[in-house]
């Protein structure tokens, strides 16, 4: 018998000898086909020696039919990047996409075995990587893109600011600027918190991918997957980015209305029937009333009063606006509003009363604040009264509130006739812009 044969006592022996070298033979190629990552062996001519299952899969193949032929009629890329059977010493990585039967991305590792004189490849599906890199690039680009927009919301409302103490179309700066950080804080929060969030998904998702790209074990992975609170930090996502836009959305309204009033510009002056204007402008909103509401007009005989037509109509909108969301609080499923004109010491009042919820006396104190207001937050800034009282006194004329709470509320403005001689006996109006009238109107 010549040295290094095996020899058996028995048949039996020798059975179970190749009954164990059988069961790990099996075994081995079930470790190796359960592996999700695709692996080849290949020879030093770049044959295919033995691959698992995975890869089979990749390439749509039965895996017996894959060793004896070439890596590169299989993958055409390695005519390209190079066959990984020429490695004769350490690794490389290279990265590729396939186009059909749909886009996928992999990442290919090979190995140099001297010891058997081959090449183990190992190929990684890394398309949801990508797919999460690429979601990252673009939150960031949104992030930058927002963060940029709220600079220059910012630069804009600076200079809005300066044009509003230039032309000084605002009583009080200080109650201005009070109000205006008070509005911009509510939804500047959502957005700080919103970018705190994305921030810290950002972060997890990178030290996850991280972990990925440097062959961390699958359950390390999963550890770190869980222990992160990836799944629950990525499905609260959408909503944070929807809270992101909600307040850049409300800032831009703030801003959108105060330039709208700071750039307004002289109308046509002339003489306005104020009853023609009161018949008009309730004409206008019996069109969208609720069932059970009704608006009412007690018009007296009065003089013309000199001034802007658009204006007027603007502060009367605004104030039957306001008189019909009352009613509506008032929760009884009707309600009444009361359109009054009058002359009164040489001035023609105008008033308008309603049955609806009435003010507190904190909230009557407050009614005429610039951003004061007491509806959902939505297309209302709170400075509807705040406008309608510039006109009017721009019109030389007075803007006065009376109400209680749960008693309805009255608000009249009265203006100067207009003299014999043709002239008022107020300042020529500058009239709001479009823009102003649409703010007033919403």
């Amino acid at each position: 018998m010549a040295d290094g044969d095996v020899r058996f006592e028995t048949v039996e022996e020798a059975n179970r000898l190749f009954a164990a070298v059988e069961h790990a033979k099996r075994e081995w190629e079930t470790t190796f086909d359960a592996i999700e990552d695709g692996i080849a062996i290949l020879t030093r001519d770049g044959v295919f020696k033995r691959v698992n299952a995975a890869l089979a899969g990749m390439v749509g193949m039965d895996v017996r039919e894959m060793p004896g032929r070439k890596c590169c009629e299989v993958f055409p890329y390695h005519v390209e990047m190079g066959c990984p059977a020429r490695l004769t010493t350490g690794h490389r990585v290279v990265e590729f996409e396939v186009k059909t039967p749909w886009k996928r991305a992999y990442r290919e590792t090979s190995y140099s075995v001297p010891g058997l004189n081959s090449v183990v490849t190992i190929i990684q599906d890394i398309t949801t990587q990508r797919l999460a890199e690429d979601r990252i690039r673009r939150l960031a680009e949104e992030a930058v893109a927002a963060n940029r927009e709220l600079v220059e919301s910012m630069r804009v409302l600076k200079a809005t600011q300066e044009r509003l103490v230039a032309s000084e179309k605002l009583a009080s700066l200080a109650t201005m600027a009070a109000g205006l950080a008070h509005e911009i804080n509510n939804p500047l929060g959502f957005v700080s918190s919103g970018f705190s969030h994305v921030r810290l998904w950002f972060e997890r998702v990178r030290g996850f991918l991280d972990a990925f790209a440097r062959g961390t074990a699958r359950p390390d992975l999963e550890k770190q997957f869980r222990e992160g609170s990836l799944e629950r930090i990525t499905l609260d996502l959408d909503a944070v980015l929807a809270d992101i836009q909600v307040g850049l959305s409300r800032i831009r309204r703030i801003i959108q209305a105060i330039e709208s009033f700071v750039e307004s510009g002289p109308l046509d002056v002339g003489p306005v029937d104020l009853n023609e204007v009161i018949r008009e402008t309730a004409e206008q909103v019996r069109d969208g009333l609720a069932p059970g509401v009704e608006v009412v007009t007690h018009l007296t005989e009065v003089p013309v009063v000199e001034g802007s037509r658009v204006g007027l109509q603007a502060i009367l909108g605004q104030l039957l606006d306001n008189a019909l969301f009352g009613v509506t609080q008032a929760g009884r499923g009707g309600g009444r509003v009361e359109v009054a004109s009058m002359e009164r010491d040489g001035r023609v009042v105008v008033s308008v009363r309603d049955d609806g919820i009435g003010m507190s006396a904190d909230v009557l104190s407050r009614a005429v604040d610039p951003f004061f207001t007491t509806r959902a937050p939505g297309p209302h800034v709170g400075l509807g009264l705040t406008i309608a009282q510039a006109i009017v006194r721009r019109h030389g004329g007075d803007l006065l509130l009376r109400s209680a709470e749960g008693e309805g509320a009255t608000v009249e403005f009265s203006l100067p006739a207009r003299r014999p001689d043709g002239e008022g006996t107020g300042e020529a109006p500058a009239a709001p812009s479009d823009e102003v009238r649409k703010a007033l109107r919403t």
